[in-house]
């Protein structure tokens, strides 16, 4: 008996049926050979293999988009070589923050109060008492000012100042002041400071900054209950765009020794979410988005919150009128302390948002040392300084601190997160996954949509004749 044709259409005698022709002409394959087999016997081995090849395409599809769904990222690693390298700047503090011959009589007996009140002001002391401090102090006494003019001076202290091996080639010009709160007068040696960037060009050390700085240890202030207990000088490698965090980031180096501040400058760039947890908040037009200037901006906007002023040592802030707020004095260190203690309580509810930079550098150090200066060089030195009577024997050792500071190599190295599974990479995946199991494509989007539209085309005349049937039966 021949095979009877009716399942190819709608009914026997008519066209073939919309589902016949997509079947029949559409590039999803498979399909066609279960619409043109006649018989159970012929059909359910192609219906099978269509189970299964969809099967297969459905979980590969499922466990594709949960990988993507997850938003993993990977990190390259980057090694570029260059001819030239930008230098950073670098700021040096010494370890003593009031030098004893410019305070004055007076003065002296609040010097002890002083270093106390700083470690409880900007350390991390919730029982510091701001109102018996403020009893200590005279009325007359500024302590902006006192700090200021009693600080470390680098117009007394810079011995030789050396750029890329050239003997005093930089001098106090070439450094700008910054106050630090645990370390007092700072200065930074900044490559911004003349028209063009100052650049390293040869690896290694001599082709830096060098210095040689005198930190009188005679001058020192500090004492075992409160202040710093080492001699010497603090210094920090950081971009130009960025205030240094001394106390953070700051390296150290001693008196009577060359330091060597081997260093290579490293770039992260990082995503956003979902892939990271990168971010930039709005922060000074003049600077580049830093998390820790952030966080420190943060600090300080609570202290001026509450007391309308704020502490010597945070970048000055500037009122909706422009001009600046005000420095806190002896008298309102009290409220500062409040707004610390408020403050270090709603950091962990989220009262900062400091998100980490999406692209930010980074400078990796090592340090090394050599005794300075050798005996040959020292009785040479002690010889120079003869009839000097602030000059005795060992002198140098004592007090001279000899900073190099270089690159090691003029390379940067990049590391950089990428996401594991971009958006196309997903497409590619589930296009490949439909493509093998099924021989699907775009192409078998469109037409599958032309079949549905078509489909309903048909529906809405039937609805319509439908109508107009029962209207004039009526």
């Amino acid at each position: 008996m021949a095979d009877d044709p009716s399942h190819k259409t709608g009914s026997v005698g008519e066209e073939p049926s919309l589902e016949y022709q997509f079947a029949t002409t559409t590039t999803l394959h498979g399909i066609g050979r279960v619409a043109d087999s006649s018989g159970a016997r012929a059909k359910i081995p192609w219906v099978l293999a269509l189970l299964i090849a969809g099967g297969f395409c459905a979980f590969v599809t499922i466990d594709r988009t949960q990988a993507y769904l997850k938003f993993e990222a990977n990190t390259n690693v980057i090694v570029e070589f260059h001819k030239t390298l930008e230098f950073p700047a670098v700021t040096i503090c010494n370890y003593n923050r009031f030098m004893n011959s410019k305070i004055s009589e007076d003065e002296k007996k609040y010097v002890s109060h002083l270093l106390e009140l700083n470690e409880d002001l900007y350390g991390e002391d919730d029982d510091f008492n701001a109102t018996a401090y403020d009893i200590l102090f005279d009325d007359e006494f500024n302590y902006t000012h006192f700090a200021l003019a009693t600080g470390f001076a680098l117009d007394d202290s810079l011995i030789q100042c050396d750029w890329k091996g050239v003997p005093y080639s930089c001098k106090v010009g070439n450094f700008s002041s910054f106050y630090s709160p645990s370390h007092g007068q700072c200065y930074t040696f900044t490559t911004h400071s003349t028209h063009q960037k100052l650049a390293q060009s040869q690896q290694g050390t001599g082709n830096g900054l060098q210095l040689i700085v005198n930190i009188q240890q005679n001058e020192y202030t500090e004492t075992v209950s409160s202040g710093h207990v080492e001699a010497g000088l603090r210094f920090a490698i950081h971009p130009p765009d960025e205030l240094p965090l001394i106390d953070t980031m700051g390296l150290s180096a001693s008196p009577g020794f060359h330091t060597y501040a081997s260093m290579r400058l490293v770039r992260h760039i990082n995503l956003p979410k979902p892939w990271g947890v990168c971010g930039t908040e709005a922060t000074e037009e003049s600077r580049k988005y830093s998390r820790n200037t952030c966080l420190r901006n943060c600090r300080r906007d609570a202290i001026i919150k509450r007391c309308s002023c704020q502490p010597l040592g945070y970048e000055r802030a500037v009122k909706s009128d422009s001009s600046l707020v005000p420095l806190c004095d002896i008298e309102q260190f009290n409220c500062v302390m409040k707004a610390l203690e408020v403050h270090r309580s709603l950091v962990s509810l989220s009262e900062c948002t400091c998100p980490i930079a999406c692209d930010y550098v980074t400078y990796e150090t090592t340090l090394s040392t050599a005794k300075y200066p050798s005996q040959s060089v020292s009785t040479e030195i002690d010889r120079a300084f003869q009839g000097d009577a602030d000059i005795s024997d060992g002198y140098v050792k004592e007090n001279f601190v000899y900073l190099d500071v270089y690159y090691s190599e003029l390379s940067t190295i990049t590391y950089e997160q990428v996401q594991a599974m971009p958006f196309t990479a997903l497409l590619g995946d589930l296009g490949g996954q439909l493509g093998l199991f099924l021989g699907a494509s775009v192409i078998t989007g469109v037409e599958l949509l032309d079949y549905i539209l078509r489909r309903l085309n048909l529906l809405i005349l039937r609805v319509k004749t439908k109508k107009k049937v029962q209207s004039g039966n009526s």
